[in-house]
């Protein structure tokens, strides 16, 4: 999946986590795009 598609569902106010547990993203990418820790 395409990392600025889901940056942009975050910019529309989309929960992203979804996306680190279905391995899309990182935890690392997560904490990139939002600011904070990934956490379950």
């Amino acid at each position: 999946m395409d990392i600025d598609f889901i940056e942009q569902m975050y910019v529309w106010g989309c929960d992203i986590k979804g996306y680190v547990a279905a391995e899309s993203i990182t935890a690392d990418q997560y904490k990139t795009i939002t600011g904070t820790d990934y956490t379950a």
